[in-house]
């Protein structure tokens, strides 16, 4: 069985491949069962290995990238949250017709916040200043990794533009391009960066017994404008979580506008991405720039 695949010339991996490898580079854990854990995040594949472990399989070249840089930081990043992380455990090679290296992490129970959401939306925007303020207020290493681009929306114009086009009934495509240029026309940050994890949705979040627990997936963490983990105001908080989260932050005016303008940028772009290749995600994209478009002032 081939996992499905999410991008254009992507690389599979088969649960049979993952056994091979396991087997060849490590095995203390061969013969522990195997199977796919759900469909997956957009950059890697997951397979569970036993009870307590997960493999990562990078489906791009770029995913891969992320993966060393995750195993770089993490463990380091671990003791200064609130929120649990996952812990990696491996790194293995290419091999048995597999091009990436991929990665062994410890496998944390919970459900995602889209699957199972919190329970109550203030604990959860408190949970979420929490994460987020501890996150920044970590001094940036020198040797941390740079956000692309500065973070800005200028380079994502022609990409943004095509997915525009893309847009069905996820929205009216002539007011999301209005939209767009008022988020383009905003002034750019021009602060000191901080360290950001900058893709809260819901699917990156697990709940443990209604109450947010854990951040998985850190394949963009970065150092950069701290408009970046804003995102889940608009991507996993309703109107009164979001409200409380800004007031908790102390975010200023221009910063939530930004916050709002990249949680939009992303919803865009990703919902008539992964309308058919990941239907979990194009559903949280779709109600985040439904929220975003409400939210934004006329």
């Amino acid at each position: 069985m081939t996992a499905a695949r999410m991008h254009e010339g992507e690389t599979p991996v088969t649960l049979q491949q993952a056994a091979a490898l396991v087997a060849a580079q490590f095995p203390e854990w061969a013969g522990l069962p195997l199977a796919y854990a759900g469909a997956g995040g957009t950059d890697n594949r997951l397979i569970r290995l036993g009870e307590d472990m997960v493999l990562r399989f990078p489906r791009t070249p770029g995913a891969a990238a992320q993966m060393a840089a995750e195993a770089r930081w993490l463990p380091w990043l671990a003791p200064q949250l609130p929120l649990e992380v996952p812990a990696p455990l491996a790194f293995g090679q290419p091999g048995e017709g597999y091009s990436h290296p991929w990665q062994v992490l410890q496998w944390i129970a919970g459900a995602n916040a889209l699957v199972a959401p919190p329970a109550d939306d203030l604990a959860a925007s408190g949970a979420l200043a929490g994460f987020v303020a501890a996150l920044r207020a970590i001094p940036v290493p020198p040797d941390a990794p740079l956000m692309p681009e500065g973070g800005h929306l200028c380079p994502r114009d022609a990409f943004t533009r095509q997915m525009i086009a893309r847009i069905t009934d996820e929205a009216d495509p002539a007011e999301v391009m209005r939209l767009w240029h008022a988020a383009l026309a905003l002034p750019v940050w021009k602060g000191p960066p901080v360290l950001v994890h900058a893709d809260l949705h819901p699917l990156n979040l697990l709940t443990q017994q209604g109450r947010l627990a854990v951040v998985i997936d850190w394949g963009a963490f970065c150092a950069g404008d701290p408009a970046h983990d804003l995102i889940c105001g608009w991507m996993v908080l309703g109107p009164a979580g979001r409200a409380h989260f800004r007031n908790l932050l102390g975010v200023d005016e221009a910063t939530w506008a930004r916050g709002r303008a990249l949680a939009f940028s992303k919803a865009v772009m990703a919902a008539p991405y992964y309308r058919n290749s990941n239907p979990a995600l194009h559903g949280v994209m779709r109600r985040a720039l439904q929220h975003t478009m409400d939210d934004w002032p006329r």
